[in-house]
């Protein structure tokens, strides 16, 4: 599923961070890691933005070869990063671009590096986004990944991704369904109870000729709320998840619960768009 591994790097410890979860998923699918830093069209000095630059893939670069024995190649680009991130994706057959949530400006919990938002808003490859919340919790790989899904299209790709990590990994998969905006869960037998139910016997079904051990899981409330309140109770090291739910909307805009879950879930959150399955 995965052959070549983007890690854009800025520099910052969350491109650090999201370096050591990208070697995780390259060493488990035994992928090539690409090492991209941009410079932007506003730096004020061209030839310090090329020494920060060349310093922070460096240190990326020191990081693989201490760490694993995969092969890498890293690459300097000029313009605006996420532009200059998604084409190099393009044109190199990426299959997965790791970054971190916040680059060298930081930014408060509740908010998004915008070349992070971007690159997932636009990208046609899946990307994992990896907190800050996250360093450190790649180590021994990942054990308990959990997959949202409300039955939609773009949820239905990401069961794929997940299902595939776990199997290649040999992590444990718990499906969540969210019923929205209830005080507790309807009775059996109520329509948006069986619709839970269906959708999460699909998913089990799907993995059921895999050696993938999964639980299915029902639960009420504001949807980004519940998966975030899930990761902490069950120590989950890896969400996967659509970029759009079954209210669809535009492709510049991300789906509300992913967009939610991106900027508070303390794991890392893959996202995947419906048509890159």
């Amino acid at each position: 599923m995965y052959d070549r591994i983007l890690v854009p790097t800025d520099g910052s410890p969350s491109a650090e961070a999201a370096a050591r979860h990208g070697l995780v998923i390259a060493e488990t699918f035994d992928a090539s890691i690409h090492v991209i830093s941009v410079t932007g069209d506003t730096e004020r000095s061209e030839r310090l933005a090329d020494a920060q630059a060349q310093d922070a893939i460096s240190k990326l670069e020191e990081l693989i070869e201490q760490e694993s024995d995969l092969s890498s190649q890293s690459v300097i680009e000029h313009g605006r990063p996420h532009e200059a991130i998604l084409s190099y994706s393009s044109e190199n057959d990426i299959d997965l671009i790791v970054m971190g949530t916040h680059g060298r400006r930081g930014l408060s919990r509740v908010l998004l590096g915008s070349v992070t938002e971007r690159v997932i808003r636009l990208s046609n490859d899946p990307v994992l986004a990896v907190p800050p919340h996250a360093i450190g919790r790649e180590r021994g790989g990942y054990d308990r990944i959990l997959i949202p899904t409300d039955g939609s299209p773009g949820a239905a790709a990401a069961v794929e991704h997940g299902i595939s990590i776990a199997e290649r990994s040999g992590a444990s998969v718990r499906v969540l369904y969210v019923i929205e905006g209830e005080t507790g869960l309807p009775p059996i037998g109520d329509s948006l109870r069986d619709e839970a139910v269906e959708v999460l016997e699909a998913v089990a079904e799907e993995a059921s000729d895999r050696d993938v051990s999964l639980t299915t899981h029902i639960q009420s409330g504001t949807p980004h709320e519940v998966i975030n309140n899930f990761v902490s109770a069950h120590g989950i090291d890896l969400v996967t998840m659509g970029t759009h739910g079954r209210s669809g909307i535009r492709r510049h805009l991300l789906g509300s619960v992913t967009e939610r879950t991106l900027r508070t879930s303390d794991a890392p959150v893959l996202t995947v768009r419906q048509d890159t399955e």
